[in-house]
């Protein structure tokens, strides 16, 4: 009530002060004349209670000892430094300007130069701050003597947006004192970060302390339910004095807002802090004007001041004190001018314009004012960090140029927690752990299934032989690597899961499907030649290169995006209001195009070996179990994909469709393909094919044997090698009863899968004949012996293992 009566008083006031200015452009207030012409008089106004106050005093007589000699020696002068308790706005200013001085160093704080200086305006006495920062001080129609050496809220306000900006935050919520210093920061953020394309997304303003006055509990608690209803996670405070920032803070960790997860910024009100020695205030950062740090005129000022005016504060340094040093230099400065120039001193006017003309390299970098407003130009700020708490006060670990946003660190930002690791400014929620557990249960079954077929190819790999056992064990591998991507999903991600999940993703569908469509591609390529009379020979060598070529191409893809946009953990927003989840996330999303749409030519030429394949003997024909693959995998793709967009700001969502996805397009996959003869051979309805068994390794290969019965009959060993293959043949095919079968050139009379290669004389079933059975008339073999007989002088029509 205390503050709130204050503030009515203090407006009552302001109006009384307007009237004063009017009256003095009527002409009717006559600015006093000194006492002693040969003397200067500057004075130092500043709150005489606040610890800060011997020091700031201090710099401002050490500067007036600078000159002494100057002014006494070449102009006759003698400067004196009039010090005022800053107790009451109105009546202390109006005490200074009939006493009377040349100008004024202070107020500190904006809020006592909000009224202080309408008088001084009023009077014509220039004035300079160096503390001040209130927006509204800016506005020369009110305050046309007014300047200030410490930057004003729009230039800080611009060094914390250049922060934000720098870690990628875009929501931010702000806390600040309610009184003019408080409420004008407040402003400034809310409109710049508006322009920006920053939200605020909560504004809340508390009284500040004031003497024995603290605001009631009930008060805190409002703030801090608003805060907790805007999930605020990035806290800008806007505080009078540290003990204001103080008191927040005992509030904060109360009530759950100080630790990892929350990043509180305060301003240059509570950069002075020295009383921060609770362990959950590191990691709290400070913007602050930038007071020279780290240069020699810095470290010999700072020496001074604590050795010679000090007043057993111990080593603590207070960098307002570079600000008042170099205020009472400019006011000097000026004064020097017009001196120099023959003017008056005592002329308002002519110290103003002679004040807004200068610039000069102080304690605190080059000090200029602006023309019009007086406000501090070339302004840098200090990103200040508490990493300390024994020290209970700020490190400066950079610098912000607010004009540019060019942030410069000389060490890492220390994040409350304390961690090194940028925090998110939306409160990060966890993944559902049951979901998770459910998902990898239901993961776990489906590579079991896939091993457990697996397993059966490996011991029953001749029932597999017309279907390459080699290259079907490639299949099963690359299955298992797709569904251990999944595995990669279910953690909390982390830089190497991130990088993971595509890698096992590309890799798997890569050696699954590449596999699958190469050795049907032989497939078509063999027969297809074969009905053009013509051998070729594609050997699993070639084949393996075919299918290394396309792993190849993926890793080299995965390289160049996990080096140049290598995916990370990193908080992204989701559909509900200020909540986000780590998600694997690249700077460019054109890498999870190229990962998702390139794969679709595999489809593309899935579809067509399919429908060429369509006609091969059945042995040997995968065009059904192919085309019901890839019904699948288009299917899961076109579904994922789609929800996957409408649902992208959903995570737990699109974990699921990620992970069913996986496991329908490699379970389903392999399941088409193998389940059915695993089936057979399981349920015993599919015996074990031996014919030539004995005489072939693990991969279909013979080992060179060949018999003399087998020589005789026309046919060898390497024949069965699923390397070559024309037609196949049956004893009862048409045409072929007075004619024993052949290894002839020209009709290649090899097998590549399925059943045993029927021979002449051997018994047949209804079923192998269905398998194998091609009509070749005498006609057509007559045919091929005299096309081969015109062809056998050339020795480049020849088939050899190389016309591939």
């Amino acid at each position: 009530m205390e503050i709130k009566i204050g503030n009515i008083l203090k407006n009552v006031v302001i109006l009384v002060i307007f009237s004063l200015f009017i009256s003095k452009i009527n002409s009717e207030v006559v600015k006093p004349q000194p006492a002693d012409p040969n003397a200067l008089v500057l004075a130092f106004m500043s709150p005489y209670y606040d610890p800060e106050y011997t020091q700031y005093s201090g710099a401002a007589e050490y500067a007036i000892s600078q000159f002494n000699e100057t002014f006494k020696t070449k102009y006759s002068k003698t400067i004196r430094l009039h010090t005022f308790i800053d107790t009451n706005d109105v009546i202390d200013s109006l005490d200074l300007v009939t006493m009377p001085v040349n100008g004024i160093v202070g107020p500190a704080y904006s809020g006592t130069s909000s009224t202080a200086c309408l008088i001084f305006g009023a009077f014509a006495v220039p004035s300079i701050s160096f503390y001040a920062t209130g927006a509204s001080l800016s506005n020369s129609g009110s305050y046309p003597y007014f300047q200030r050496v410490m930057p004003d809220d729009r230039l800080q306000v611009q060094a914390i947006l250049s922060l934000l900006k720098k870690n990628g935050w875009t929501r931010v919520s702000c806390v600040h004192t309610n009184e003019d210093y408080g409420n004008g920061g407040a402003d400034q953020l809310v409109q710049q970060s508006n322009a920006q394309g920053i939200t605020v997304n909560t504004n809340q303003a508390i009284d500040p302390l004031d003497g024995s006055f603290v605001p009631p509990q009930s008060d805190y608690d409002i703030v801090f339910d608003n805060l907790a209803a805007a999930k605020a996670r990035v806290i800008v405070l806007y505080a009078l004095f540290p003990p204001d920032c103080l008191e927040i803070w005992k509030q904060a960790k109360a009530k759950g807002f100080l630790g990892e997860g929350f990043t509180w910024i305060v301003t240059d009100g509570c950069a002075e802090l020295t009383g921060g020695t609770d362990q959950d205030l590191v990691g709290i950062l400070a913007t602050f004007p930038s007071y020279g740090l780290g240069t020699q005129k810095y470290i010999d000022f700072e020496r001074t001041i604590v050795n010679d005016y000090n007043n057993n504060s111990g080593n603590a340094f207070y960098k307002g004190a570079s600000f008042s040093y170099d205020a009472t230099i400019a006011m000097l400065m000026g004064l020097e001018a017009v001196l120099e120039k023959g003017g008056d001193p005592w002329d308002g006017d002519q110290v103003k314009t002679e004040l807004r003309n200068l610039k000069f390299n102080g304690v605190t970098g080059t000090v200029a004012f602006d023309k019009d407003t007086g406000d501090r130009l070339y302004g840098e700020f200090a990103l200040l960090n508490l990493i300390n708490s024994t020290k209970g006060s700020f490190d400066p670990i950079g610098k912000i140029n607010p004009d540019t946003s060019e942030i410069s660190l000389s060490i890492d930002i220390l994040y409350s927690g304390p961690t090194y690791k940028v925090p998110s400014d939306y409160q990060v929620v966890v993944f559902d752990r049951t979901l998770n557990i459910v998902l990898g249960v239901i993961t776990g079954v489906c590579v079991l299934i896939v091993i457990g077929i697996g397993s059966v190819i490996a011991l029953q790999w001749r029932k597999f032989r017309y279907s390459s056992p080699l290259f079907c064990m490639f299949i099963i591998i690359g299955a298992l690597m797709g569904l251990a991507s999944v595995f990669t999903l279910l953690p909390t991600p982390t830089t190497p899961l991130c990088s993971g999940f595509p890698w096992l993703l590309g890799l798997g569908y890569v050696i699954v499907f590449g596999t699958l469509f190469t050795k049907t591609w032989r497939t078509w390529r063999l027969f297809s030649n074969a009905r053009k009379f013509k051998i070729i020979r594609i050997t699993n060598k070639f084949i393996i290169t075919l299918v290394g070529g396309f792993v190849l191409l993926e890793s080299v893809f995965m390289i160049l995006w996990t080096t140049i946009d290598r995916p990370v953990p990193l908080a992204e927003p989701i559909f509900k209001a200020g909540e986000a989840q780590l998600q694997c996330t690249s700077d460019s999303e054109a890498w999870w195009y190229v990962f998702v749409f390139y794969k679709v030519f595999y489809i593309l030429f899935g579809v067509f070996l399919a429908f060429k394949t369509r006609n091969v003997v059945d042995s040997l024909n995968e065009s059904k179990p192919i085309t019901l693959a890839l019904y699948n995998l288009t299917f899961v793709m076109i579904v994922a994909i789609a929800l996957g967009f409408i649902l992208r700001d959903n995570p737990i969502a699109i974990i699921v469709i990620q992970t069913i996805a996986i496991l329908l397009g490699f379970t389903v996959t392999v399941a088409v393909l193998f389940l059915p003869k695993v089936w057979m051979i399981l349920s015993g309805q599919q015996h074990s094919i031996d014919s030539i068994g004995t005489s072939m390794d693990s991969m279909g290969r013979s080992n060179g044997n060949t018999t003399e019965a087998e020589s005789t009959r026309g046919y060898t060993n390497k024949d069965y090698n699923n390397q070559s293959v024309g037609r196949s043949f049956s004893a009862h095919a048409t045409g072929f009863k007075d004619v024993a079968p052949s290894n002839h050139p020209q009709l290649g009379i090899v097998y590549t899968g399925g059943d045993s290669f029927p021979r002449v004389g051997s018994s047949h079933t209804a079923a192998s004949r269905s398998e194998a059975e091609i009509n070749v008339s005498k006609d057509v073999l007559a045919k091929a012996n005299k096309k081969n007989e015109e062809e056998s002088g050339e020795s480049s029509s020849k088939p050899t293992e190389n016309n591939i």
